[in-house]
């Protein structure tokens, strides 16, 4: 008997049924992403995470990220999540005069103004 310099190896496995429809997911999955993969996906990949990279770069030197932070964990929103309260007109006026809530909307005039500014050197 001739030897080809090859070693055949048998492998003997036994699968459940609930196995073998895993197996075979993760095979239709990995098939759909290797046709999908190419080229442009790639750099379209690579230019919104590049984007996305910047952006947190540029929240997280600044206050934001803490302000913001802090702003979702007091205890009043929470409370305002659970149960939402009604606010018309009267209750936005009214609304003005609290001093938390004009150092909110300066915030949110000073973003708008910022991202308006922006737009326009495009």
């Amino acid at each position: 008997m001739e030897k080809s310099g090859k070693e055949s190896v048998s492998l003997s496995l036994h699968l459940e049924e609930p196995d073998l429809e895993a197996l075979i997911e993760i095979l239709s999955i990995y098939r759909i992403i290797r046709d999908m993969l190419n080229d442009q996906l790639i750099k379209d990949v690579s230019y919104i995470a590049s984007s996305l990279l910047k952006l947190v770069n540029v929240v997280s030197s600044t206050d934001l990220i803490e302000i913001l932070e802090r702003g979702l964990q007091d205890p009043e929103l929470d409370k305002a999540l659970l149960n939402p309260p009604k606010i018309g007109l009267t209750g936005l006026l009214s609304a003005l005069r609290d001093e938390d809530f004009q150092k909110g909307m300066g915030i949110v005039v000073a973003l708008l103004k910022a991202i308006g500014k922006a737009s326009i050197t495009q």
